[in-house]
C-alpha cells in the first residue's frame, strides 16, 4: 500500500466497505426474504382454501395449472383436483391426512415429494366432524419472489456502490489535489524567501494543516527579520566599545595615552563582556529542552545568592521581603540568570532604592525609576528592542523567553505612586 497513490488507497479501502456491506447484507437480507415468501405463500394457500370451501360441491374449481391442488373430504366423501399427483403421491397424503389426530384447525408445513421438490401445503380440518381440506403448492412462487426481490436489491446495491466510487474518485481527486498543492507551496518556500502567501479556508484537518503552515511560515519571517535585526545590532553594539579599545591601545603604542586610558579599557572591556555573556545566554535559551525533570527551585536561595554578587554594584537602598520555601518550577541556572537581568535592570534605572517582595507564586522586583513605555507593559520583549534608556535590548528578552519556557507568567507595571514592578507569577491551572 505504501505505493498506492492515497487517493487510490481512500477509494479501494471504502469500495471494499460497500463490498464487504453488500455481501453482509445479502447473507442476512436473502434468507429474510425466503421466510417473507414462505408466509406469503401460506397466505395463498388459505385464500385458496376460503375459496374452495365456500364453493358448492359441483362448482369445485379445477386447478389445471402446475400451482395450486387440493384435496377435499367432505361427507365422507373425498375430492381430489385434477393436479393434486403433480404435487404429492398417496402415501405421502395418508401421513398428511393422519396428522388429523393433532389438535389443530389449520396446519401449514412443507415436505420434500418423491421429486424431491419442495411442497408447501395448508390441512384445516372441522370442528364438528372428520372433514378435512388440504391445498398444496409448489416452491415456484417462493423462488420468484425470493430471486426477483434479491435481483432487485443487488441492483440497487450495485447502482449505489457505481454512484459511490463515481462520487469517492472525484472526491479523493480533488483531495489529493490539494496535499499536492501544498506540497508543492512547502518545497518552494526555501526558493521563494518564505515570500510566498498560501491560503486555504477549508475547516477540515487538511485546511488546518495549511494554516498551520501558513503561521509558520510568517514566524519563520518574523524570525528571519529579528536574525537580521540582531546581527545589525550585534556589529553596531560591538563596534563602539572595540573602537575605543582600538584608539587607546593605539594611544599607550605611540607612548600617549594618560594615566586613566587603562580604566577606559577596561571600562569597555567590562560592557564588551556584558554584551557577550547576553548575547550567549540568550542563545542559550535555544537548546533548553525538558528532557529533565523540571525541579524545584529554592527562589529565596536564588536572590539572596545573586544579590550577594551585586553588592558591590548597586549603589541605591535594596529593601527585601523574603518569604520562606518559595519555590518555583524550573531550573536553578536558568532562574539565577532571570534575576540577575531583572535586577541588572532595576539597578540601572532606579533613583533611590529597590524592593524584592518574595511570596507564594510570586516574585516582585520594584524600581523607583521612570515609567516605562506603553509599548512594553504586556511583557513581551524583542531582542534588541531597547527602551529609552536601554542598553544592548536582550536582557528582558532572554527573562521573557526563559519564564515563557518554565510556564511562568511574567508582567510589567507601572506604579501609580512611580515607578516599575516587573512580577513573576505561578501559571494558575485549573
Amino acid at each position: 500500500m505504501k505505493k498506492i497513490p492515497l487517493a487510490s488507497q481512500i477509494f479501494l479501502l471504502i469500495l471494499l466497505i460497500l463490498l464487504i456491506s453488500t455481501v453482509s447484507f445479502s447473507f442476512i437480507a436473502i434468507p429474510r426474504i425466503k421466510a417473507v415468501a414462505e408466509e406469503e405463500t401460506y397466505a395463498r394457500l388459505l385464500n385458496y382454501a376460503t375459496f374452495i370451501e365456500k364453493s358448492e360441491d359441483a362448482n369445485l374449481p379445477q386447478f389445471s395449472e402446475r400451482e395450486v391442488a387440493y384435496v377435499l373430504y367432505r361427507n365422507e366423501t373425498e375430492i381430489f383436483s385434477k393436479n393434486w399427483n403433480k404435487f404429492i403421491s398417496e402415501s405421502d397424503l395418508n401421513g398428511i391426512v393422519s396428522d388429523l389426530d393433532e389438535p389443530k384447525n389449520v396446519l401449514q408445513s412443507k415436505m420434500k415429494n418423491a421429486s424431491d421438490e419442495t411442497i408447501y401445503y395448508l390441512l384445516i380440518r372441522s370442528d364438528t366432524s372428520m372433514d378435512y381440506l388440504l391445498v398444496l403448492t409448489d416452491a415456484s412462487y417462493v423462488n420468484r419472489y425470493s430471486r426477483g426481490l434479491s435481483t432487485e436489491l443487488m441492483l440497487v446495491f450495485l447502482a449505489i456502490i457505481i454512484l459511490a466510487s463515481l462520487i469517492l474518485a472525484i472526491w479523493s481527486l480533488y483531495f489529493t489535489k490539494r496535499i499536492h498543492r501544498l506540497q508543492a507551496h512547502i518545497l518552494s518556500l526555501p526558493k521563494e524567501n518564505y515570500q510566498k502567501e498560501y491560503r486555504d479556508t477549508s475547516m477540515d484537518e487538511l485546511g488546518v494543516l495549511s494554516q498551520s503552515i501558513e503561521k509558520m511560515r510568517v514566524e519563520i519571517l518574523q524570525n528571519e527579520q529579528t536574525k537580521r535585526e540582531m546581527l545589525q545590532n550585534i556589529s553596531h553594539d560591538f563596534k563602539t566599545p572595540l573602537a575605543v579599545i582600538q584608539s587607546y591601545a593605539e594611544a599607550f603604542q605611540d607612548h600617549m595615552a594618560d594615566e586613566g586610558s587603562a580604566q577606559i579599557i577596561l571600562n569597555q572591556t567590562e560592557i564588551l563582556k556584558n554584551k557577550v555573556n547576553r548575547l550567549l545566554q540568550y542563545h542559550s535559551l535555544e537548546y533548553l529542552s525538558k528532557d529533565k525533570a523540571l525541579e524545584s527551585v529554592d527562589m529565596k536561595e536564588v536572590v539572596e545568592s545573586v544579590l550577594e554578587e551585586y553588592k558591590y554594584q548597586i549603589s541605591v537602598e535594596v529593601e527585601k521581603d523574603l518569604q520562606d520555601h518559595v519555590f518555583f518550577k524550573g531550573y536553578r541556572e536558568n532562574y539565577v540568570t532571570v534575576v540577575e537581568n531583572l535586577l541588572d535592570n532595576a539597578k540601572r534605572y532606579a533613583k533611590t532604592r529597590i524592593r524584592i517582595v518574595l511570596k507564594k507564586g510570586r516574585l516582585r522586583i520594584y524600581n523607583d525609576g521612570e515609567w516605562i513605555e506603553e509599548q512594553f507593559l504586556n511583557g513581551n520583549f524583542r531582542p534588541y528592542e531597547k527602551g529609552k534608556s536601554g542598553q544592548f535590548g536582550l536582557g528582558l528578552s532572554i527573562v521573557t523567553k526563559t519564564l515563557d519556557f518554565f510556564g511562568m507568567d511574567f508582567s510589567v507595571k507601572n506604579e501609580e505612586h512611580g515607578g516599575v514592578s516587573f512580577i513573576i507569577t505561578e501559571t494558575e491551572t485549573e
